[in-house]
This record gives C-alpha cells, sequence and structure tokens, in this order.
C-alpha cells in the first residue's frame, strides 16, 4: 500500500466509527421513544437531562470522536499533501486508531472512567507523537 492509500484507511476506520455511534444515537433514541413513550417533540430540545445511559453516551462519543481526532485527520491530510512516508507515522496511526475504537467500546459499553481514561491518554500521547514525527520530518 502506498502512503496515501495507508492515511487514507486508516480515516475511512475513524470515519467509520463516527458514523456506527450515529446508528447508535439512533438506535439508542429510537428505544427510548418506543420503550418509554417519549414523544419526537423531547428531542427537539434534547438536554440530555434525566436521560438514561443507552441515550446519552452515544451523544457524548460522538462529540468526542470531533475533539482530538480532528488533529489526526489534519495530521493525515498533511502526511498526504507532503507526502511523508514514515513507518513510525503508519505506526503510529494504526495504533491511534485502535485506541480511538477501544475507547468508544468502553465508553459505549462498560463506561468506567479507571478503564477509559488510560486510554485516551494513551491515544493523546500517540497523536502527539505523530505530530512530533511529522514536523521533525517537515522541517528537517
Amino acid at each position: 500500500m502506498t502512503p496515501v492509500q495507508i492515511h487514507v484507511a486508516q480515516v475511512l476506520a475513524l470515519v467509520a466509527l463516527s458514523l456506527l455511534t450515529g446508528l447508535a444515537i439512533l438506535a439508542g433514541r429510537g428505544f427510548d421513544i418506543l420503550k418509554n413513550g417519549r414523544p419526537l417533540r423531547y428531542y427537539e430540545e434534547f438536554n440530555g437531562a434525566s436521560m438514561l445511559a443507552y441515550v446519552t453516551r452515544p451523544t457524548r462519543q460522538l462529540a468526542n470522536q470531533f475533539e482530538y481526532p480532528v488533529l489526526f485527520f489534519t495530521l493525515a491530510a498533511v502526511a498526504i499533501a507532503v507526502p511523508v512516508e514514515s513507518a513510525w507515522l503508519v505506526s503510529l496511526g494504526w495504533c491511534y486508531v485502535a485506541l480511538r475504537w477501544i475507547h468508544a467500546l468502553i465508553h459505549l459499553t462498560l463506561n468506567r472512567l479507571y478503564l477509559r481514561t488510560p486510554v485516551f491518554m494513551a491515544s493523546n500521547v500517540v497523536l502527539l507523537t505523530m505530530w512530533i514525527i511529522l514536523g521533525t520530518y517537515i522541517l528537517a
């Protein structure tokens, strides 16, 4: 695979995570409407107050996927544009993607901070390392 194909595959893996989380939001809200008889209007001004976890967690998780991962998407775009050929960058990219998937699965299921926080922090360390590698490659 070329670096472009690899980075695009990594981005697509995170896009898939976002889309699946969106489906989890739809499923959770649909189930809530059917099970608890909430009117659709409830979700027009939805703020999550006194809402069940299976409804709020996917919404929060989707928001998480547009925070730090935006830096990953930017890094992938720059790495493709330059282009950067670095085995370290590729390996760390897949590590980052895996950690984000693990974080999402923990958040959407067990939601235990003692599990989720180390994964979140590890993903950020990986992302920081990737930016250092990219910066060094471009500026060297």
